[in-house]
């Protein structure tokens, strides 16, 4: 919602919660902000469409 309204400040607050909502979740699983990157690593050069199927197929 921030971004349709082209305010920084708002942008940059939204994506603050976001992350630390993101960062808590991902502690109460035992898991670590790296295996995110992994995730990313392994996705960089997919498309969208791509990366999608190959959860579906998997």
């Amino acid at each position: 919602m921030a971004a349709k309204d082209n305010t920084p400040e708002r942008i940059v607050a939204e994506t603050a919660d976001l992350w630390f909502h993101c960062l808590v979740t991902l502690t109460h699983y035992g898991l670590r902000p790296e295996a995110v990157l992994a995730e990313l690593a392994r996705r960089q050069g997919l498309s969208g469409l791509d990366e999608k199927a190959q959860r579906i197929n998997s």
